[in-house]
Formats: C-alpha cells, structure tokens, sequence
C-alpha cells in the first residue's frame, strides 16, 4: 500500500510516500516545498495571501499524490497552524477548496510522534530527544517504551529570525537576545536541568541543514549521514567560519542549504542554548522525523 504523509511546518511543507506492508515501511519519494507560512502571520491569523499560498501548495502536492498513485494521503500540521486564532476559518477554506482534511496535531502529539520516529530507529533506548522547526521546537525525555517528559517551545529557526533579526545574519545582540530567550523558554520545564544526558538526538530541518554544512566546511560531500555528531564547539566554529568568511560564506550557504541561508545561523543558537541548558555536549544529528511517527501511529498501527 502507497501512504503519502504531508506534513505542513512553518517552512516547509513536504510530501513523503511510503511503501507500507504490514508492520513495515520504506520510503519512495521525498518532495519539499517551501511555503514560510510564519511570514503570512500576523497578530495570530493567517492571512488570506498565506491562506491562498497554502492552497496553491497542497493543491500542487494532491495532484503529484495521484500521479504517483497513493492509495491513501494524510496530511498534518504543526506549530504553523496550531497556533493561529482562525485555524477553523482555515480548515473549512481548505475543505472546501480541495476536499482535503488536516489534522492540526497538538505539541505533546508531535513530541510523541518524534519518540516514536526515534524508537523506530533502534538508535538508543534511553536518551534527550528535540526536533527543531521552523515555529517550535519538541523536547522529549525518554526510557524504553515511553517518554517521561515532554514538551513543546515557541523556539523555531524562522520564527526566532523573524523576531530577532534584522538583516541577513544576527549581530551579536540579535544573538544574545536569541539565546537568553531560548533559555527563558526553557525555564517553563526546569526539569530538563536535571537529565544528565551527554548527547542530545536532534531531529527536523535545521539539525539536517547542521550536518551538511560541517560536512562541507570538512571538505565532504554534503549527503546527510544519520547519527552525525556534533559537539557544542564545532557548532561554534561553523557559526564562527560563516561570519568570518563574508560574502563566501554567503555564497557557501546559498549552495549548500539555500532555502536555510536566513535561519541556520538562529536555529545553531538555539540548538547551543538548548545544550547549555540541558548540561549536554552537543547533539547527534538523526534523519527521523515527525512523519514516521505519525505513519506508525495514525496507520500502520489502526
């Protein structure tokens, strides 16, 4: 059976078909699109402009699942609906538009749905999971079958450039203001002081965008490796390397990751202030994400 998973974040919105039999899963197509919603969003709305983007996307995305002969389609969404006051007005134009139903998933769902992505894996059984997005990040805690703690932060690459930058990178308060106020958001579960993990499993755009870049600083390929470590400090040094290079370091990002050159630099700061708070040394950059969590949950496991 052919699934297609659309999943619609703050940045991006992507498609991705699986071959599903029985218990198992294996993807078959990948497709990205890039909306930026959060940039349509003002005083909590959507408006009408993002609203018809979003619909011009998904319209363009159900036609490519019938090309390609889903034989069901799932489409949800994250922090880049979840949190609009008119998401009802939303839903009901893109029924009516497109006949296409949206699940807008809650933040401890989507922390959850990340642990059971991680846990498919088989990387670890115990450890500090986050997904970092475009509108908030997912912090989960978990041991064996279950996840002990969990939550969901306004801290998402674009939305901290949106609200903290003024022009391409961040000057050095615009990164001050960033960090502390990570850390501020992080106050809301001191709990994650208390871990003592020494790595933290990072999954979503900016953690894959991380892997290619160091790759490509290194003198690599920039193919994303799964279980890719990266220390606080080498984080540093990227951050230190594309401020120090100018202009080529611009141009390195508009090659490497073009559709992250304005929000890597954040999401590296955010990803800093979340190990800074949690005591870890730095993350191990994983390819899972939300969407084979859901794909378990919502319809391998019905």
């Amino acid at each position: 059976m052919k699934v297609g998973i659309v999943d619609i974040g703050s940045n991006t919105i992507r498609l991705v078909v699986y071959d599903v039999i029985d218990m198992t899963y294996k993807e078959i197509l990948n497709q990205r699109s890039f909306a930026g919603l959060i940039e349509y969003v003002d005083d909590d709305r959507l408006s009408q402009t993002g609203m018809d983007k979003l619909v011009k996307t998904l319209s363009n995305i159900k036609e490519l699942t019938y090309l390609v002969r889903c034989d069901k389609v799932f489409y949800f969404a994250t922090a880049s609906l979840r949190g609009l006051s008119n998401s009802i007005d939303l839903l009901t134009y893109i029924k009516k538009e497109l006949d296409i139903d949206i699940d807008i998933i809650t933040g401890e769902e989507e922390a959850y749905f990340d642990y059971v992505s991680l846990k498919n894996s088989k990387i670890t059984k115990t450890g500090l999971g986050i997904d970092l997005g475009g509108g908030s990040c997912q912090v989960f805690a978990f041991d064996g079958d279950d996840v002990e703690k969990s939550n969901s932060f306004r801290i998402g690459s674009l939305l901290l450039y949106k609200t903290f930058v003024s022009s391409l990178f961040p000057k050095e308060r615009e990164k001050k203001a960033i960090k502390n106020y990570v850390l501020a958001e992080l106050e809301k579960s001191p709990e994650l002081k208390k871990l003592g993990f020494t790595d933290i499993y990072a999954m979503g755009g900016t953690a894959r965008a991380a892997i290619k870049l160091h790759r490509v600083l290194a003198g690599s390929s920039p193919k994303v490796k799964n279980n890719y470590a990266l220390t606080v400090e080498q984080i540093d040094e990227m951050i230190d390397t594309i401020y120090d290079m100018g202009k080529d370091g611009i141009k390195l990002l508009c090659h490497v990751i073009p559709e992250r050159v304005y929000t890597i630099i954040p999401g590296l700061i955010a990803i800093k202030a979340i190990c800074q708070y949690t005591g870890a040394k730095g993350i191990v950059a994983i390819k899972s994400s939300v969407r084979e969590g859901y794909l378990t949950e919502k319809v391998i496991k019905k």
